[in-house]
């Protein structure tokens, strides 16, 4: 209050942590709750909490979402499911932590406070690659650089496509667990099929920098490590984050006109691993 000179009309919480904090403040928005990233992570609580510190952030958010006034999602599936899923905030009515509590009525997915908001798009940089008369043909010469060249640096390091005219199936995505880009390359990796019809393009991480979260250090050792056992080097392109959006959506175009596909996030995929 004293930076800002005014009291605001909202606090929004980000995460457990995040969520925690701000109710202590002040009533918040739920956001990206925890429990649902890893499936069955209450059920193996004894093995997982020390490394995850699950007991903790379920607590976190259930204390947020019942002190809020106000809660935000894109879909109904998303708050109470549908015949064949659990919602995600569905799963928090009743769960066990083993030797720790059992929780009973962890929320009320019909109460008023839930709000939905679809999530959009700007569609003067994401729409469709055949609006050829739109497309911003300025960067194709980067992006092909980006996808194809030989010469190493910080954004496409070691990894070099040996055959350009197969499709690309590509994912971007933070390069965290949850995201599961590991998941997509071992998939891949394992599908001779898979690999002798396309290429596979990764972006995530940063190669120019060494990353200080352990996750995603922990990542980056997978990811190589998969490389390397599945011979993927020549079909595997590993490109650094890209916060170039405007490219980025003419990177999408261009994808597609190799007769490509994007994958979104393999969340059906993600396991517990020790």
């Amino acid at each position: 209050m004293r930076e800002m000179q005014t009291k605001p009309d909202l606090i929004i919480g980000n995460y457990s942590d995040g969520n925690l904090v701000a109710t202590l403040l002040a009533h918040t928005i739920a956001h990206a709750l925890e429990k649902t990233k890893y499936p069955n992570s209450d059920i193996y609580l004894d093995k997982f909490d020390s490394q995850y510190h699950f007991s903790c952030q379920f607590t976190a958010d259930l204390i947020a979402m019942n002190h809020t006034d106000f809660i935000i999602t894109s879909t109904f599936q998303e708050i109470a499911g549908s015949k064949d899923s659990v919602g995600q905030y569905e799963s928090h009515i009743a769960f066990t932590l083993p030797d720790l509590y059992r929780v009973v009525h962890g929320i009320d997915v019909f109460d008023p406070k839930f709000n939905i908001v679809s999530p959009g798009a700007d569609m003067t940089v994401y729409f469709p690659y055949t609006e050829t008369d739109k497309r911003l043909t300025a960067f194709h010469s980067e992006i092909e650089e980006l996808l194809y060249s030989d010469v190493e640096n910080d954004e496409h390091k070691r990894f070099v496509l040996k055959d350009r005219n197969k499709p690309i199936i590509f994912s971007m995505a933070r390069l965290d667990r949850v995201k599961n880009m590991t998941g997509l390359v071992e998939m891949y990796g394992k599908n001779a099929h898979l690999k002798d019809l396309a290429n596979l393009v990764i972006v995530a991480g940063d190669h120019g920098k060494e990353s200080k979260d352990r996750e995603e250090q922990a990542e980056f050792k997978r990811m190589y490590s998969l490389i390397e056992e599945y011979k993927l080097k020549g079909h595997i392109r590993w490109i650094s984050a890209q916060m170039n959006r405007v490219r980025n959506g003419e990177l999408y175009r261009y994808i597609c006109d190799t007769k490509g596909a994007f994958v979104q996030e393999l969340l059906a995929l993600l396991s517990l691993r020790p």
